[in-house]
């Protein structure tokens, strides 16, 4: 009995962090998309790690729409971490990478169409990517920071319908360029 509540409980709260997590309400910074990003100036070592990092992909994104970075206080120590595009496919989504620029470091990378930064309620803000997969259709997936590193948390498919073609994407908002 006491270890079926457990799971029960244990479920109660996985649905419920997911559900923080996919609202808009939690959300502080929304970012990808056809937006360009800011200018970048990173360190020298950041520079060195930043190219290093996109060499080892198949198709590297270069060109003015891939010089441009997110940039994001994530952790709330007063420093910008910096969301860099590595790759670029088809149908929008990109491989991301998350970088420090204070000894220059690679903090994780996703794939995301857009991604939202939510509310920190630990030391790092969690992240919500949207992968789109063509159509009404795309992936939610989570992440959050473990150890200094991003790792993906979290993953489900989601179908749209006819009056609602793309339900997270409503509930979030596309990110708007400024």
């Amino acid at each position: 009995m006491r270890r079926g509540l457990f799971s029960v409980f244990l479920f109660a709260i996985c649905l419920a962090t997911t559900a923080a997590v996919t609202s808009q309400s939690q959300m502080v910074a929304s970012f990808g998309g056809e937006c360009e990003g800011t200018r970048f100036e990173p360190s020298r070592e950041l520079a060195s790690l930043v190219h290093r990092v996109k060499l080892g992909q198949q198709n590297p994104c270069d060109g003015n729409f891939c010089d441009g970075v997110f940039a994001y206080d994530l952790n709330g120590d007063g420093r910008q971490e910096y969301f860099v595009r590595l790759a670029c496919g088809a149908t929008g989504n990109c491989k991301w990478a998350i970088f420090s620029d204070k000894r220059a470091r690679l903090l994780g990378t996703f794939t995301a169409w857009f991604f939202y930064i939510h509310r920190r309620t630990t030391s790092w803000n969690a992240l919500t990517a949207y992968i789109r997969e063509g159509g009404d259709q795309g992936v939610i997936v989570t992440l959050r920071s473990r150890r200094g590193t991003y790792l993906q948390t979290s993953e489900r498919m989601e179908h749209g319908f006819a009056g609602n073609a793309q339900p997270f994407l409503k509930r979030m908002g596309i990110p708007k360029c400024s």
